[in-house]
């Protein structure tokens, strides 16, 4: 089998999810674009919705097969993709999430696929009662799966690779950071334009966040430290872009701390980097992240960021250079960080420079796409890969 493979491009599918359009459907959405036109490489994708990652996996160019899950049982899934993966030669697997790295063990088990890869893009969120039940008994068979029926691991950040290694060999773990098509993130606008847009006035700064609402993001956290803010700028605007569990919750905390006319929840956009321009400072207090790509998003569209220490995030913020980093969950040490931006603007624009800077030198698609592709070929011609490499 690796004779013919050296012969002919290497067919890999990725396993997804496509429900929803957040930081990891972005990246492999970049991912595919980038791998699209790789000499050694024919790119396959199994998604188990209907959706925008399904579009944007058909418009890079890759062969898509959508399984409904609403319409269809866990069996009869991997009944469906057992038959396309049969009839595509896969050599490698490479699967995102729960739910479809289980899928991506079964199917090669079943077509005698040799490879499986999976990407980690964050550390598991927390849950409470029922569903922190069904967590910890999706994460137990997830570990059990990683360990014994995965080759590789990708870990999205440095800060990740320990907490993989606790159930997976350390040797099987690379470390590859996520990476942004910029070609694909821009807007038009001036920064007047788009606040004028969201009737904004021009002489208000803005501060905002775009992802999903949910806990382990820690709104709470922003609006508190908007409230703080808004005692010393009083101009300033606060947006929240995005769905989630927590919205409710969330507009109705607004709404006590007295911000209903100074925080706007504007659900999802299409025009999300419309709104990145409006923004003087961008925002995120999760409690934990892999290497966000909308982190990336904001910095390459220069915007100046403000971020929690966590994760994978000063992997990309250097505090001081291309951003500011907040050691606390304090909203008070966050609204003090990004008050320091507004009232000076030689500091955010430098910063904010910076940032581009840095995803310009370290977090392209293109990067990562080469990474990812050395290592599909480190796993189906390791001789050839280490010839390359002397």
């Amino acid at each position: 089998m690796e004779t013919g493979a050296r012969n002919q491009r290497i067919a890999v599918c990725h396993v997804a999810s496509g429900d929803l359009w957040a930081g990891a459907e972005a990246q492999l959405a970049a991912l595919l674009r980038a791998l699209a036109h790789h000499r050694d490489l024919r790119v396959f994708v199994v998604l188990l919705n209907e959706g925008r990652l399904a579009e944007e996996a058909r418009r890079s160019g890759a062969d898509v097969k959508v399984i409904p899950e609403s319409a269809h049982t866990f069996f009869e899934i991997l009944g469906e993709a057992t038959r396309y993966v049969r009839a595509r030669g896969i050599l490698i697997l490479h699967s995102h999430r729960y739910k479809e790295n289980l899928l991506a063990a079964l199917l090669a088990r079943r077509c005698h696929v040799p490879f499986v890869i999976r990407t980690e893009h964050g550390a598991p969120e927390q849950f409470k009662g029922l569903k922190q039940l069904k967590q910890r008994v999706l994460r137990q068979v997830d570990r059990l799966v990683g360990s014994y029926a995965t080759d590789r691991v990708i870990s999205v950040s440095a800060e990740l690779q320990p907490r993989l290694a606790r159930y997976v060999n350390p040797r099987r773990i690379a470390v590859i950071p996520n990476g942004l098509d910029t070609d694909n993130v821009h807007s038009h606008l001036s920064p007047l334009e788009a606040k004028r847009r969201l009737n904004i006035p021009a002489d208000c700064p803005v501060l905002g966040y775009a992802g999903r609402l949910v806990p382990i993001k820690r709104l709470d956290i922003f609006l508190a430290a908007a409230k703080e803010m808004a005692s010393r700028t009083p101009e300033a605007r606060f947006v929240v872009v995005g769905e989630g569990c927590d919205r409710p919750r969330l507009e109705e905390r607004a709404q006590a701390l007295g911000l209903e006319h100074r925080a706007f929840f504007l659900g999802h956009r299409d025009d999300i980097f419309d709104v990145l321009r409006a923004l003087d400072v961008f925002v995120l207090c999760s409690d934990h992240e892999g290497l966000p790509m909308v982190l990336l998003e904001a910095l390459h569209m220069g915007v100046a960021v403000v971020a929690r220490q966590v994760g994978g995030i000063p992997e990309v913020i250097q505090d001081g250079v291309s951003g500011s980093l907040v050691r606390s969950a304090d909203p008070r040490a966050l609204a003090d960080a990004c008050v320091r931006l507004l009232e000076d603007s030689n500091l955010r624009r430098r910063l904010a420079q910076g940032g581009q800077s840095r995803v310009a030198e370290r977090f392209l698609a293109e990067r990562t796409a080469a990474d990812v592709a050395e290592l599909y070929l480190r796993c189906v011609r390791p001789s050839s890969a280490e010839h390359r490499d002397g």
